[in-house]
Order: structure tokens, then sequence, then C-alpha cells
């Protein structure tokens, strides 16, 4: 079974639930884009290739769950 995106939350974190049952959380200063939108623009979103990414509709940004993973590994592990 291949991981996957499910559905996003929005609150001090944008926490993104994956089929395998596990959260992943990143700050809305992931991209610019997302830092500068507003939450109702962020909830319009649709998940795209089988819930590999996500894509906001209002903002025109794209996000993956391999960026995602390389974004955890490398602002979060290093850190610890």
């Amino acid at each position: 079974m291949n991981t996957s995106i499910t559905r996003l939350d929005f609150g001090d974190k944008i926490y993104v639930y994956l089929n395998s049952s596990d959260v992943l959380s990143i700050p809305y200063s992931y991209t610019k884009k997302i830092q500068n939108a507003t939450k109702e623009q962020l909830l319009n979103y649709r998940l795209i290739g089988n819930g590999i990414g996500v894509h906001f509709e209002q903002i025109d940004e794209d996000i993956s769950l391999g960026g995602i993973i390389s974004y955890k590994i490398n602002h979060e592990l290093r850190a610890s």
C-alpha cells in the first residue's frame, strides 16, 4: 500500500492526514503563497495524484507528500 494524503486540517499548523493513520504537520511558512493566504483560500484545496499532492485552487499552489517529508527531515530531524 502506498502512503497518500487523505485530508488537511488547519489549526496552529497545517495538519496532513495520511492513509497510514499518521499525521504530519507543517508551518504556514512552508511556502510563501501558503503563508500569505487566508484560511478561506487554504480551505479551497483538492487532493491530486491519488493523494500524493495537494492543489490550493485560489492561490494556485501545489505541495507534495514527498516535499513535506523532505521538509520534515531537513528542518526537524536535523534540529534534534
